[in-house]
Order: C-alpha cells, then sequence, then structure tokens
C-alpha cells in the first residue's frame, strides 16, 4: 500500500466511497427537525471495490444498514481517486465519512476537516456491552490523534520494518542485527556470498525515505524528523549528520540492485518476495501486497532497523475521519462504533493480512512479531514523525534532497548543509 500513504498516503491510501447522501435532518445534526435520525450518510474511499479491506467494509455496511435502517452511499475510488477530496471537503461538497490515516491528520487538520471524534469513544458497540473506547488500545489511539484530539478512529495499525525470508535466512530470525555495524555486517557478508542485500523500489520517494527517517527518529525520538522543517538550527544537531552518514554507507557500499534509483514500484519488492533480494524496508502492509508472488514455503518476518539510542518504534493507523463539513455526522459515528464489533475486526488480520487496530485480535502470523513490538514499545512516534503536514518542505525539499543522498549524488555533509539552507530560506518565505 503505498503511502503518502502514504500507502496511507505512502501508502496514499484515499478511495472514494462517495456516499450520496440523502439529507432528512437539520444540515450538520444528526437529528431532523421532526427529531428522527439522518437515513443516510456518504463515504469516500480509498480502497478499490475488489480490495479486500473493501469486501469487509462493503459486509459491514450492508449489516449496519439491516441493523439500523441508515444507508450509505458509496464510492469506492482507488487511491488516485481522491486528489480532490479535501478541496471538495473544503467547499461543502465532500462525504460525511472518509479514509484517512496518521499522515494525513496535519493536512485536514490545517483546513479544520476533521470532526472531533472523541464522542465516539463512548458509544457502545452493538451486541458486546463494551464502547469503542474500551477496545481501542492507548498505542492506536494515540497514533491517532494530535494535539487536537482523536482525528480519526482506526481500523488498522501500521509501521515499519526491515523485512526478509526466515525461512531463507533463519540466522536472521533468530539473531537480528540490533546495531549498526551488525547490519552493515550482514549486508558485506550477502554482498559476498554474490547476492544482492537490499532492494528499493527508487521511484517512490517516501519508500526511500525510509532510511533516513529511520535512522534519526528511532535513535533520537518523536519530533526529530519533523524539527528540520520547523527550525534550520536543528539541521545542526550532531544525530541528523550521523544518520545521513548511514545512509551514504547505503548508497557506497553497492547494497541495493543495480539502477535501483530508476525502479518502479513494484519491481523491487516483488523480486524481493521471489527471493532475489534478501531484504526491503517497508511498511507492513508489504506482506500482504507480495503474498501472490511468495513461495509456498516462504515465512516472511521482519526486525526493526538497528538505530540505538530510544530505540522508538513507528506507530501509526489506517482507518477513519468525519468531515467537520458533513451533512450527516452523527450516523457516520454510529457506523465507526458498529464497525468495532470483533467479528469486523478480526477479518482486518485474517483477510486484509494487517495488524487490527482492535484490542485482543491478533495480526496474522507473520505479523505478530510487529504487533508485538508496536505493544511493548518504550517510545513510539508517528509515521515519518509527522513532517508530510509539513507539506512544501516535506515535498519540495527534503523528499528530493533525500533522493540524491541514497543515489550516491551528494554526500551526507552536502545533505545536511543543503537542507539546512533550503529550510532555513521555506521557513523565512513562510513565516
Amino acid at each position: 500500500m503505498k503511502q503518502p500513504l502514504t500507502r496511507t498516503t505512502a501508502l496514499a491510501l484515499l478511495c472514494t466511497l462517495a456516499l450520496g447522501a440523502a439529507a432528512c435532518g437539520k444540515k450538520n445534526s444528526g437529528d431532523s427537525a421532526e427529531g428522527k435520525a439522518d437515513a443516510s450518510f456518504s463515504y469516500t474511499s480509498t480502497w478499490g471495490r475488489d480490495e479486500p479491506q473493501a469486501k469487509i467494509f462493503r459486509a459491514a455496511i450492508a449489516d449496519f444498514t439491516a441493523s439500523t435502517g441508515i444507508k450509505v452511499d458509496v464510492k469506492w475510488m482507488g487511491r488516485n481517486g481522491t486528489d480532490t477530496l479535501a478541496t471538495e471537503m473544503a467547499a461543502g461538497r465532500g462525504p460525511d465519512l472518509f479514509d484517512t490515516g496518521t499522515d494525513t491528520m496535519g493536512k485536514l487538520r490545517a483546513q479544520n476537516l476533521l470532526a472531533p471524534l472523541e464522542d465516539v469513544l463512548n458509544q457502545k458497540i452493538p451486541g458486546e456491552g463494551k464502547t469503542v473506547g474500551d477496545v481501542l488500545p492507548a498505542a492506536a489511539e494515540e497514533a491517532s490523534s494530535d494535539e487536537k484530539g482523536l482525528g480519526l478512529i482506526p481500523h488498522t495499525v501500521i509501521s515499519t520494518g526491515v523485512w526478509f525470508d526466515a525461512n531463507k535466512h533463519p540466522d536472521l530470525a533468530e539473531t537480528p542485527p540490533r546495531t549498526w555495524p551488525e547490519f552493515t555486517a550482514y549486508l558485506d557478508k550477502a554482498k559476498k556470498a554474490g547476492r544482492t542485500p537490499l532492494g528499493q523500489d527508487g521511484t517512490v520517494p517516501f519508500y526511500n525515505a525510509y532510511w533516513f527517517y529511520s535512522a534519526l527518529v528511532r535513535a533520537n525520538g518523536a519530533g526529530s524528523l519533523h524539527a528540520l522543517g520547523t527550525d534550520a538550527a536543528a539541521w545542526d544537531r550532531p544525530e541528523v549528520l550521523a544518520a545521513a552518514k548511514q545512509v551514504q554507507q547505503l548508497a557506497e557500499g553497492g547494497y541495493f540492485q543495480k539502477d535501483f534509483i530508476a525502479t518502479k514500484y513494484p519491481a523491487a519488492q516483488d523480486k524481493f518476495a521471489t527471493g532475489t533480494y534478501d531484504l526491503n524496508i517497508n511498511g507492513t502492509w508489504l506482506t500482504s501486497e507480495i503474498k501472490p508472488k511468495l513461495p509456498a514455503d516462504a515465512k516472511i518476518e521482519s526486525f526493526q532497523y538497528p538505530a540505538g539510542g530510544k530505540n522508538s518504534v513507528e506507530a501509526g493507523t489506517l482507518g477513519w475521519g468525519v468531515n467537520a463539513k458533513g451533512k450527516h455526522p452523527d450516523a457516520a459515528k454510529k457506523f465507526l462504533a458498529f464497525f468495532q464489533q470483533k467479528k469486523y475486526a478480526s477479518r482486518i488480520g485474517t483477510e486484509a493480512l494487517n495488524i487490527p487496530a482492535r484490542s485482543g485480535v491478533p495480526a496474522p502470523e507473520n505479523l505478530t512479531g510487529m504487533q508485538k513490538t508496536i505493544t511493548d514499545a518504550t517510545a513510539v512516534h508517528k509515521p515519518y514523525d509527522g513532517a508530510p503536514a509539513l507539506n512544501a518542505w516535506w515535498t519540495d525539499i527534503f523528499m528530493p534532497l533525500d533522493d540524491k543522498l541514497l543515489s550516491g549524488k551528494i554526500t551526507a555533509r552536502e545533505f545536511v548543509a543543503q537542507g539546512k539552507e533550503k529550510s532555513a530560506a521555506s521557513i523565512k518565505a513562510n513565516s
């Protein structure tokens, strides 16, 4: 799932479930002038109609309508079908409910498009005697919130790891590298044996960013990447150069496939699936995406980027936002509580092959380790440290420079110097 969605964006995950809603009440209320509940709401989704997530949601929507009488008007738009969604919502033409993720919250907040969702936490889950807040783990709630409060109701928890086939590389399963020297020693060993250690879809900038971002934020904690886009002096911190030097070492080491920076998604991850490359850094959605390509005996697992320091773990979510300018927010919120039933939440693990956001629901086998890593983490951060919310800086300054660093076109010191100079100019221009 490509992000920015990140396959939530990188991943951007935005499909248009445009639910042509019939208005049966006051414009921004869940009750009509006659005291009757809204009879419908609209939903725009970033999932394609035949994707596993969409199939799960379609089943829940059908049950929701049968149970409540509330109709849901849906359009399944796919990843590129919601490019104008924020503009439509800002103009008052958008849906009541939409797919979103942790990485998009900042942009949506900036446009005042996210309705408060704390009231959903108090809603009862049908047939269970529990509230949404009772089954939403603290880590998932934190990942779905910002300084203004709860921004989305999650169905999936996402994170990033370095992936490998434990059947082919049992040594990595038994003793994964915990330090940078251990990691590069593995890369050198694999290269010496005639293998390609790392596969990279280099035409996806936010995938390339995983290396520097992981090196910096996992070691130094939340806020260390975001600060580079808000304070030019942050580039002078020694940990920034240290992280950039790790990326330079990868660029100069010959660890990636030939011409990796020109490799188009999903070529590299597909070849990783078939064993051509040992490792692939990616999000938790990788295992479901490559499943059709995997050998029958493959056992895909992951380890965390070996950073040291705080060893902060990425914890993000995919879920639903309610349009602050929507016409039927209360009806949409009723569906969010309805979906939290265990019978639907469990299908995120068994069919979508992702980590369910609901507590007590296991992830698929190849993600149980990641699920435990997130649960046990002593320090966590959001995907990309929230930096994509700094839209112009992230898109126009950071990612192009990061691409140059990873491809070996600039050194770590040049990356830092140019990053500071360009960031200072951007901050000044926008202050």
